[in-house]
């Protein structure tokens, strides 16, 4: 079935180019006038087109065609519109088929998906590591004032940080708010500073 198919696309496209590739019936002008020398490029324009673009040139011929006729008659302005159009229709770009982009990532529902890795283990633990690291730097600033709740700051920063290792990752948070808030004031007066 899919060889019949193919030969008769391949008949089709050579007989569509054969009867393309036809002269026009009728005496072609003689070269000399702009009208005749324009009709004769109607006529080469046509011929060419047959190798390129087999619909283009039909419709190509057939007014090639129209404007011989027309000279013949005597009708310069028939003639012209009608090489004219024949100019138009050889030079037509042939038609290119849009290639269907097809997606190269797998089709699958959201339920099936795996969840995306995140280097550094899960989303609680990064939280907890920022709290720690959030925490840290309250501390520091507490250190770097003398404040009075540099100690107790500490204990809190040191209890995040053996929260974060055991894996408890909402105490983490508890204990690194509670040094955070302890070296808030501390943290002010450095942020102030110009």
């Amino acid at each position: 079935m899919k060889r019949l198919v193919i030969a008769l696309v391949l008949t089709l496209a050579t007989g569509a180019g054969a009867s393309a590739q036809t002269v026009p019936p009728g005496t072609p002008p003689a070269p000399g006038t702009p009208t005749a020398n324009l009709v004769l490029d109607a006529m080469l324009a046509s011929a060419r087109a047959a190798s390129v673009n087999p619909s283009a040139a039909a419709s190509a011929s057939l007014n090639s065609s129209a404007a011989i006729q027309r000279y013949n008659m005597g009708d310069m302005n028939g003639a012209r519109a009608a090489a004219i159009q024949a100019l138009i229709e050889a030079n037509r770009l042939p038609q290119t088929s849009i290639p269907v982009l097809r997606s190269t990532i797998p089709q699958t529902s959201a339920l099936q998906t795996q969840p995306f890795l995140i280097p550094g283990g899960s989303v609680a633990a990064i939280d907890a590591n920022a709290f720690v690291a959030q925490a840290r730097g309250a501390v520091a600033a507490c250190a770097q004032r003398n404040s009075p709740n540099a100690a107790t700051a500490t204990q809190h920063l040191n209890a995040a940080i053996g929260a974060e290792k055991a894996g408890r990752y909402q105490n983490v948070g508890v204990e690194a708010r509670a040094a955070v808030d302890l070296c808030a004031a501390a943290q002010q007066q450095i942020n102030q500073q110009p």
